[in-house]
């Protein structure tokens, strides 16, 4: 087999072939990378051909490194790959192309490290393999991941009423006194739904702490997915108020909750558990088999950031899904260990400053 590597810019050929694959992933979707670029980020999509066929993809994004400590005249980038590269196996030569190939625009981005989180998980027969493989080729492991390593998944092949069996009875019970007291769920039709959407995302990021984007970004992502049926906004309304809302997006067979927001009034009326509930209906008539809920805490103790989420998501049913560590392919060593220690000691502040804020949200709702 004789492997030439070429850039892609075609998004058919390029979603084709990662949606035929087991470990194709959103986050190396064409859309994705527009999304970057967006953002001012510079893309490269390097597809790796056996005789005019596609047999693996990378999709690599170039970014400044962000040290603590400005440097006059010096800039320095690191090369990154969300949820990349797919190739079929472990020992494929596409593998040490697609490699081989990223190191040339490392030594042309002038990059401290190449930085990849392959979409190889705990469920991946093969997972020691694939670790061997990137071991072998001089990678690195990295134990501060860009995106969380840890997932909630729901397996959406049964029915709807299987699912809904399957919710813990508080979960099921919630579902069906939202409707009873009247919470209606429909699609985004307008600006201003697009509006009422981005208000409760700012409410719901002042009270839980986490970062958004700005709006125009949330709308260019609808854009780029919703052309072809492949994302959906929905409301959850009482009396014509918007009280929770989520966006969606579907990718080959697996369906992602990308964003979620509810109101601080009407909480008790457990709008978000009939939400979810329809989200997982959507999922499935777009002819999904999974559901990612995305993010839960890499270590599954009480107290951990996002301990809270984890145990609202668990109640639906499903699994929790490990991808690998971070692997780290680094050009400059000095600059590169300097700039991990500074974001280990950045985030080692921060998990203490969340698990305390943790422990007390969990003993205040003991006490309640």
């Amino acid at each position: 087999m004789t492997i030439s590597v070429q850039e892609i810019t075609d998004r058919e050929r390029w979603d084709g072939f990662l949606t035929s694959q087991p470990r194709g992933h959103l986050l190396q979707s064409y859309e994705w990378g527009e999304l970057n670029r967006y953002l001012g980020g510079h893309i490269y999509r390097l597809g790796a051909m056996d005789n005019g066929r596609m047999v693996g993809a990378l999709m690599l994004s170039a970014a400044q490194v962000p040290l603590p400590v400005s440097l006059p005249g010096i800039r320095l980038n690191w090369l990154y790959g969300s949820r990349g590269p797919t190739v079929e196996h472990p020992d494929s030569p596409a593998l040490r192309a697609l490699l081989e190939q990223a190191h040339v625009l490392a030594r042309r981005e002038r990059a401290v490290v190449l930085r990849l989180e392959p979409n190889i998980a705990d469920d991946d027969p093969a997972m020691d393999d694939w670790l061997a493989a990137y071991r072998a080729l001089g990678f690195q492991i990295n134990p501060n991941a860009v995106h969380g390593r840890r997932s909630w998944v729901l397996d959406i092949r049964p029915s709807a009423e299987e699912l809904l069996a399957n919710f813990k009875m508080t979960w099921r019970q919630n579902v069906r006194s939202a409707e009873r007291k009247g919470v209606v769920i429909r699609e985004a039709e307008n600006d201003a739904d697009f509006d009422a959407y981005y208000e409760l995302l700012k409410v719901t990021s002042e009270r839980d702490a986490f970062f958004i984007h700005q709006k125009d970004y949330h709308r260019e992502i609808l854009r780029q997915f919703a052309s072809k049926g492949d994302a959906v906004l929905f409301l959850a309304e009482h009396e014509g108020e918007a009280v929770a809302a989520k966006m969606l997006i579907r990718f080959g067979d697996w369906c992602w909750d990308m964003f979620g927001a509810s109101s601080n009034s009407k909480r008790n009326l457990k709008p978000t558990y009939l939400l979810q509930y329809r989200c997982l209906q959507w999922a499935k008539s777009r002819g999904c088999s999974y559901f990612d809920f995305r993010t839960i805490p890499e270590i599954l103790e009480p107290g951990e950031e996002m301990w809270g989420v984890y145990e609202y998501k668990k109640g639906f049913g499903g699994f929790s899904r490990l991808n690998i560590p971070t692997q780290d392919y680094v050009y400059r060593a000095l600059v590169y260990n300097a700039w991990r220690n500074f974001v280990e000691m950045r985030r080692g502040r921060r998990h203490a400053e969340r698990k305390k804020v943790e422990l007390e949200r969990a003993a205040r709702g003991k006490n309640n």
